[in-house]
């Protein structure tokens, strides 16, 4: 197969995968957890909306 064009990104040379370890890929796509959970206040629970019939 031919020789891959080499690319630059921002005038750096860019390495494709070897710039980002998969540990850093791993952290990335990992959803930080609530430390308090979230609850409904009960007032707003049974809150019903009006709205008019068409």
């Amino acid at each position: 197969s031919p020789p891959k064009p080499t690319v630059f990104i921002s005038g750096v040379i860019a390495r494709g995968d070897k710039d980002f370890p998969p540990a850093a890929a791993q952290v990335a796509h990992q959803k930080p957890h609530p430390s308090v959970e979230k609850l409904p206040h009960p007032q707003h629970v049974k809150q019903h909306i009006h709205q008019p019939r068409k």
